[in-house]
């Protein structure tokens, strides 16, 4: 599961090398829960280009918000399939968290991240009549995720964004691949808001 990442102003200045521009005003830094706007890169015009978009997919309920979706079912579940054939996207962050079930209501912060890199999370958008929404993709937990939680968010290579984007073949072939430099420490962070919108 992917519920909050970090993105901070070094790492959109390093996306403005790539996409040359990016929407600064409304794109939110620090901390980025569901339901704010985040800085996504997407294909336009046959080249890489950054928007801001929501994210978390709209539900019935007005509270809740699909934030994940599963590389497992992404191609055939009838909410995110032809998003994935059609709209695929790359969301930049510096470090994402999870929490460790200590029992009961007792839970550990972690940050994961790869020293020095950016890390490309693999998503997909949904055209709205209210704005565009995208979602994370999630796959089963490996390397220093394992013990802290069971999912974790698909991460791409900076050399594998334009396939991701671009490229169905590559795209299918990339649901299914390892990134090894991800790290983990435990948060400082004593406290944290509760995450409810599943």
């Amino acid at each position: 599961m992917c519920g909050r990442f970090y993105i901070d102003d070094e790492t959109a200045r390093e996306i403005e090398k790539t996409v040359r521009k990016i929407d600064e005003k409304r794109a939110k830094r620090g901390d980025v829960y569901p339901s704010d706007l985040a800085l996504v890169l997407k294909a336009a015009g046959g080249r890489a280009v950054s928007q801001v978009l929501k994210w978390g997919y709209e539900t019935a309920e007005k509270n809740r918000v699909i934030f994940n979706a599963r590389t497992e079912t992404v191609r055939e579940r009838p909410m995110f399939r032809y998003d994935y054939e059609s709209r695929r996207c790359v969301i930049p962050a510096r470090k994402f968290y999870e929490w460790k079930n200590l029992g009961g209501r007792k839970k550990e912060k972690y940050d994961f991240f790869a020293e020095g890199e950016i890390l490309y999370l693999a998503g997909i958008y949904h055209k709205n009549p209210d704005g565009d929404r995208f979602s994370i993709l999630t796959r089963e937990a490996e390397g220093c995720m394992r013990e802290i939680h069971n999912r974790m968010p698909l991460i791409l290579s900076g050399s594998d964004i334009e396939k991701w984007l671009f490229s169905k073949e590559e795209a299918v072939r990339l649901l299914n691949s390892h990134f090894d430099r991800l790290q983990r420490k435990k948060s400082d962070e004593e406290e944290y808001r509760q995450l409810s919108l599943f």
